[in-house]
């Protein structure tokens, strides 16, 4: 297992950011369970640990805004939808997710982005562990967390054995249902100034994104023109939450909190 984590550790090691336009399709299900389709361009912004922004366009603007920081998470849908949910994740634990009818949990999709160096303290939590699938030919990682009553399951991801990049991801939810599965794909590399081609880290291009509780599918191909960073950013700035009250939606929802 440490010799596996290493060999994913000297990949992610080489990608403190990243900066990428992108190519988006989505079916967001709003709480009346109506299918809203969008396209189009975006960007994807990502900065270790866990600094992470999905920014879906059209010619009309902002469709949607999905981020995540330190501190909080929001998911910001523009047309039709027209809502700002968003939150702080020590109040995750307080959230009736059901009643909340959020289409694309902002908290779930940072999981998916398999860039972050993992933890090589393999006892502290949440700890991974690991386990050889012989009919897929892959390692399976499951990380598990403490809760109040039990242990927890919440997060595996799939790595090839022979090239260790991910290609599976599911996160669950406190009762062991699956919230978010994606399947990654199109692996390219990344080019780091001054290092041989044969140095460069690789990363997932293509991420098809399913949410089994609301319906709701996402998939995104990430550009040729990826990159570590894009002039300034990423920065601090890029990761900021926008304000609720000033998001030009109709309605901020905030999770496990005061509404």
């Amino acid at each position: 297992m440490a010799k596996v984590v290493a060999d994913i550790n000297a990949n992610n090691q080489k990608l403190p950011t990243l900066w990428s336009s992108l190519y988006y399709k989505a079916n967001i299900v709003d709480e009346k369970k109506q299918g809203h389709f969008v396209n189009g361009e975006g960007l994807l912004l990502y900065r270790q640990p866990n600094d992470f922004r999905l920014i879906g366009k059209k010619e009309i603007g902002i469709i949607f805004d999905i981020g995540a920081n330190r501190e909080s998470y929001w998911l910001r849908v523009v047309p039709e939808v027209s809502t700002m949910w968003y939150g702080r994740y020590q109040d995750l634990a307080n959230a009736d997710l059901n009643e909340l009818h959020i289409p694309i949990r902002p908290d779930l999709v940072l999981g998916v982005l398999t860039y972050t160096v993992i933890n090589t303290n393999f006892s502290e939590l949440p700890a991974p562990t690991m386990r050889f699938n012989n009919e897929d030919d892959s390692y399976m990682f499951v990380w598990i967390t403490k809760l109040p009553d039990r242990w927890l399951g919440y997060r595996e991801v799939w790595y090839e054995r022979q090239t260790k990049r991910p290609r599976f991801v599911k996160l669950y939810d406190a009762n062991g249902r699956v919230a978010i599965r994606a399947d990654l794909g199109q692996f390219k590399q990344i080019p780091i100034e001054g290092q041989p081609k044969a140095a460069w880290p690789w990363i997932p291009a293509d991420y098809k994104l399913t949410f089994p509780d609301s319906g709701s599918t996402m998939e995104f191909t990430l550009s040729d023109d990826t990159t570590l960073r894009r002039g300034v950013a990423p920065n601090d700035k890029s990761f900021e939450m926008p304000n609720p009250q000033t998001a030009e939606v109709d309605r901020a929802v905030r999770i496990g909190g005061r509404r």
